[in-house]
Parts: C-alpha cells; structure tokens; sequence
C-alpha cells in the first residue's frame, strides 16, 4: 500500500500542470499575435537600409537567397548584391568575362553582302520553232539537246497534205495568169503563213514541180534545249517541235530577301563566283530589279546581264553574288557588331554608367576598375564594314559620340541581368527589387 504523503504530492503536481496549460491557452487568444511571432517584414531591407544579400552561381545559372550548390551545374554559390537597375561587375568578373569596351565613333562604312544566285538563259535570245501546219515529221535533222545550229539551218522535213495543196495551187495560177496576177500574189501569201520562205516559193516557181515535203528552218543560231517531237509522229498546226537558244548572252539571277533588296539599284557593281570555280571572280552590272517577290523565301530577283562568247556560264549553275552599298565618304555614328545583342525587332547596348575612368590596357582595349552597365535600346540600321573589312552598326538613336559600351563580354553581361531581375533584352521591364 502506497503512503498518503506521496498521493498528496504527485495531486498537487498534476493541478499545477492543469492551471499551466490553461493559462497558455488563454494567452493564446488574449495576448497579441505581434507579442509572440515576428513579422516576416521586420527582415525586410528598406532604402537606406544595407544592400540585400543573394547569391548566385559563377556561370549565372541560378541566383538564391541562400549559399550552397548550383542545383544546375553543381558550383558552389558565390555572394552577390543587388545594385539597383546596373549590372556591376568587378575587376575579377571582368577577367572572368574577358570583357572589353568599345567607343562610340564616328566611321564611313559601306555594306557588303553575299546572296545565292543562278545562271538562266537570256530570254530574248530564246527561240521555238513551231509547225506552221499539221502533217508528219518525214526527217529530223536535229537529235539531241545542246546541239548547235546555225540561222537558216534546215532543223526538220513535214509532209503536210494542206501545204502541198497550195503549192500546186500556186503553180496552176503561175502557168495560166504569170507571176505578176492578183491571184498569183495571193497564193504565194497563202504559202508564207503556211511557213515556206520567198526562198522556198521562188524555188517552188523556178523548179514548177510542188514537194510532198516542206523544210523547217531554225530561225536563229543558238544550242538546242529541248527536242518535242520524233521522226513519224504526226504534228498539228502550232505544235511546238524544238526550243533553241543564243547562249552568247546569259542571265545571272540573284535572290535578295526584304532585308537586303533596298541596298541594290540598277547600275550596281557585284561580284560573283561560280560555286563550280570557286577560286575565279567574276564582275558585273545590275540591270533589272523585278518589282515582286516570289517563293517560298520571299526574294527578289535581280538581274546581271553576262557577255558569254566563250561558253564559260552555263544556265544552271549556281553563284555566289556579293554587292557592295557604300556611303561614300560620309561618316556615320556606329559601333561594332558584337556589342549589339538583338531579339526580333529589338536591339540593346550595354552602356557603361561609371566610373567614367579607364585605362588602356597592351592589347590596345580599352579597360575599367569597377564596371557598372545598364541597357540602353537602339535603332541601328544594317551591317555595314570599315575599310578594313571590321564589321559595324550605323547607330540611329541610342547613343551618342563618346559612350563607352561593352564589346565582348555583352551577351555575359546581359545574362547576369536576367539572373538578377534587372532590365535586359529579353526583359526590358523587369523590376530589380523583385528578388526574383
């Protein structure tokens, strides 16, 4: 049996743990929650406040509000600040950039550009010989694309029942009325639209026996391009028999997109090789804009006359056209193509915002203690070369003479901010106290 002063002792400490716990639920309810838990906003930094602490990854990966590992590339974190709408970037971060300056200046330039182009046949120099009568092809005298024929060349023979007909007609009004009666004059007409020539018909006169067949002949010099019918086959009126043409003169034709075809006029000078040759260059003149665009690349063909006595361009062949748009001595306010990053119709410069010092380092570019850059939206207009063949940006709006901008290391720079939630190409309204 249990003694009496030990129940009394363990009743006593079961009533002050009862009153205990109701006092911690009454003052749960009654006393303020402010008085108990702090406010997650008492942490919060205000202006004037120390720079609030994140930390990012060395290849901008990611950015935390807490140090460890990259959950991306497995780098430790390194600490970082947020520094308003600038990207500032130390002398180590340049380093590890290789980040170099550029200055706005004024340059003359000139834009150069290559396009794909094609040898064609000239079109005025296209031929096709047709039959000017139904019948049949008794002879054939041309047997394969690319052979040369000469004006004049009899290129087919065609018996031809209608022609035949009007031969003997002209011959029977020849022997009753002369070679001068109205009705004389009219069949000789009549065998002209029938195809024969005043040759031919004076022949035809001479000999005073009509021919079962008649002679097609070419009606200029130039290589056969395609043969349509075959020794036997019957032929209607207007049936085409070959096509021929002059390859003394040919057409190269190239395909220039929307962005380029306002840097071409007729009169232009281009350059060109034949991707069959590439080690020869060539020259031309542009002759002939057409004032469409066509295919599924949306181009526009332009024209380049050749001279080809020798038979050195062949329809077919693909080229590479290169043209030149100068400005001629005028300079215009550029920078260099790698320190302009673009999206769409968009395009952003890095602009160095302080300190305004800077040294020149032995490579001859220009170098800075501390950088601090924030994006500046430009209007450019195209690509365009120095005369040494340095590609540049004429600069519309922007920028002025004598701004400093970030060369290479731009697009580095650009990804930073993006990790940072400040303003960048890709979001030109992000907010920088966002602690994305």
């Amino acid at each position: 049996m249990e003694p009496l002063g030990r129940n009394r002792t363990r009743n006593r400490k079961r009533w002050y743990w009862a009153v205990g716990i109701s006092i911690a639920l009454l003052a749960a309810f009654v006393v303020p929650r402010s008085w108990l838990f702090e406010d997650a906003s008492d942490n919060h930094q205000h202006d004037g406040d120390a720079p609030e602490q994140n930390w990012a990854c060395p290849m901008l990966c990611v950015m935390l509000d807490s140090p460890g590992i990259c959950p991306v590339c497995g780098m430790d974190l390194e600490p970082i600040e947020l520094t308003g709408d600038e990207v500032v970037l130390s002398m180590h971060d340049q380093e590890m950039i290789d980040l170099t300056l550029a200055e706005v200046e004024w340059r003359s330039l000139h834009r150069e550009f290559t396009l794909p182009g094609q040898m064609d046949f000239d079109l005025s120099g296209v031929y096709t010989v047709t039959a000017w009568t139904g019948g049949r092809i008794d002879r054939l005298h041309v047997t394969e694309p690319g052979q040369l024929v000469s004006e004049g060349q009899v290129v087919a023979e065609i018996y031809s029942p209608e022609l035949y007909s009007a031969q003997q007609e002209l011959l029977a009004l020849a022997a009753s009325e002369g070679l001068q009666g109205s009705r004389v004059q009219l069949a000789r007409e009549k065998l002209r639209l029938l195809g024969m020539s005043n040759y031919s018909i004076d022949a035809l006169l001479s000999r005073g026996q009509a021919s079962t067949s008649s002679s097609i002949a070419a009606p200029a010099s130039g290589n056969v391009t395609s043969i349509s019918v075959s020794e036997g086959q019957y032929t209607s009126q207007g049936s085409v028999l070959l096509e021929l043409a002059d390859l003394s003169t040919v057409w190269l034709t190239a395909f220039v997109t929307e962005d380029y075809i306002d840097a071409v006029v007729v009169g232009q000078e281009v350059s060109f090789i034949l991707d069959s040759r590439p080690s020869a260059s060539y020259s031309g003149v542009v002759d002939l804009i057409e004032p469409f665009f066509a295919g599924s690349a949306a181009a526009g063909n332009v024209r380049i006359s050749l001279q080809n006595p020798a038979g050195d361009f062949l329809p077919g062949q693909s080229a590479s056209v290169t043209f030149f748009d100068g400005n001629g001595d005028t300079p215009v306010l550029s920078i260099p193509r790698s320190s302009v990053l673009r999206l769409g119709q968009r395009s952003v410069a890095y602009l160095l915002t302080g300190p305004i010092g800077h040294r020149m380092s032995e490579d001859g570019l220009i170098r800075v203690e501390e950088a601090r850059f924030r994006p500046v939206e430009i209007v450019h207009g195209p690509l365009s070369a120095d005369s040494t063949g340095v590609l540049y940006y004429p600069v519309y709006e922007g920028l002025a003479e004598g701004d400093l901008i970030a060369l290479q290391g731009a697009f580095l720079i650009d990804s930073q901010a993006e990790l940072l939630g400040l303003p960048s190409l890709l979001s030109p309204d992000a907010d920088a106290q966002s602690g994305r």
